[in-house]
């Protein structure tokens, strides 16, 4: 009697733990979404409902599995202050897809988001991979130049949400920063400086945030890119 009653526990047991393994859903990332929150006066948002969060100014990184992925992007609720949603947007997600989310705008008018779908090689050979977006909600379009170098020598005009394509610098031990100056496009009136450690075999975007004359006083955010 013994045996007939331990051969169907044993087939059970094998039944059971197959049933949960068949119904397990396993995260496997296919993609990934950067996010850079850099709306003038803006808040701390929350990822999705994760509790990720990424600060004003600061920075964000996901992975997302393949197919379609709900992206929600809000800040959380007060006793005071309702929550308010920055993006809410659906992302198709196909293989290796590598996708940046820069949000602009300010908090108390319409929030300005600019998606990009990367393309980019990290560098190699001692090289790194340069480029420059306009995220000042007030300004005209801006030019960039090496310090010492004509107005536009690195970017000629870039209005706002606009940005450049990746330039490659030498990132070498005798080019160990880069020192730009971001200015009015038709004035040529430097707006800020920004001196650039070179990262070298990675790609940056450097950010014009801020308002021009303004405060939140225009300024630069540096996005690393995986």
């Amino acid at each position: 009697m013994k045996k007939l009653i331990f051969i169907p526990l044993i087939m059970i047991a094998i039944i059971a733990i197959t049933s949960c393994k068949k119904s397990a859903t396993v995260f496997i990332p296919a993609g990934s979404l950067l996010v850079a929150n850099n709306v003038t006066n803006g808040g701390t948002l929350t990822f999705n409902s994760d509790n990720s969060t990424i600060s004003n100014n600061g920075i964000g990184q996901y992975p997302l599995s393949i197919g379609m992925n709900q992206i929600n992007l809000y800040t959380a609720a007060t006793s005071t202050v309702p929550a308010v949603t920055y993006y809410k947007q659906p992302l198709t997600i196909t293989n290796s897809d590598r996708y940046s989310l820069f949000l602009a705008g300010t908090s108390l008018t319409a929030i300005d988001p600019v998606l990009i779908k990367e393309s980019y090689i990290n560098p190699t050979d001692s090289l790194c991979g340069v480029r420059f977006i306009n995220l000042s909600p007030n300004s005209s379009p801006i030019s960039v130049n090496i310090t010492g170098q004509t107005n536009g020598s690195e970017v000629s005009s870039l209005a706002y949400k606009a940005y450049s394509s990746f330039k490659q610098y030498p990132a070498k031990k005798a080019n160990a920063s880069y020192a730009f100056q971001i200015k009015d496009a038709t004035t040529g009136t430097t707006i800020t400086s920004y001196t650039l450690t070179t990262p070298r075999f990675h790609n940056v975007t450097i950010v014009l945030r801020g308002l021009v004359g303004g405060s939140p006083a225009a300024g630069v955010t540096l996005v690393t890119h995986p």
